[in-house]
């Protein structure tokens, strides 16, 4: 929660998106637009309410205001990649390079992340190598 500095209201980032008046969670929003882009065939409300652990009802609700703006197009277009930055293995040690396999992981290698929206400005970060996910 916030306060505006002007009218002292407290306000939150689900403020004036399809977020705003839902009781349910940006994880499980965000779960609910992952599931929905990823499937080229598309979603069902059972596998998105299964899924997320959330209601039939509530899985409606968000597939309606998920489908709407992105028939509508007010999510904006954004472009992000990652990459691994480093040494090749050509220029390894025999002895180092045939511990190293081919395509796992970063290795020694440091991680970079970029994304940039359509007309904006390029936000990019390095990455821990710890901060990987399973």
């Amino acid at each position: 929660m916030w306060k505006c500095l002007d009218c002292k209201k407290q306000y939150s980032v689900k403020v004036g998106s399809i977020f705003e008046d839902s009781p349910l969670g940006l994880d499980k929003w965000l779960r609910a637009m992952w599931m929905i882009a990823n499937d080229k065939n598309g979603v069902s409300l059972c596998e998105i309410a299964g899924g997320i652990g959330i209601t039939q009802k509530s899985a409606w609700f968000m597939l309606h205001r998920i489908r709407d703006v992105m028939r509508t197009g007010t999510f904006g277009e954004v472009e992000v990649d990652e990459t691994f930055i480093g040494g090749k293995a050509r220029h390894m040690h025999a002895a180092r390079r045939a511990k190293k396999i081919k395509g796992h992981g970063p290795g020694d290698r440091a991680i970079a992340f970029g994304m940039v929206e359509r007309g904006g400005e390029v936000r990019t970060a390095s990455v821990e190598t710890g901060a990987q996910g399973p």
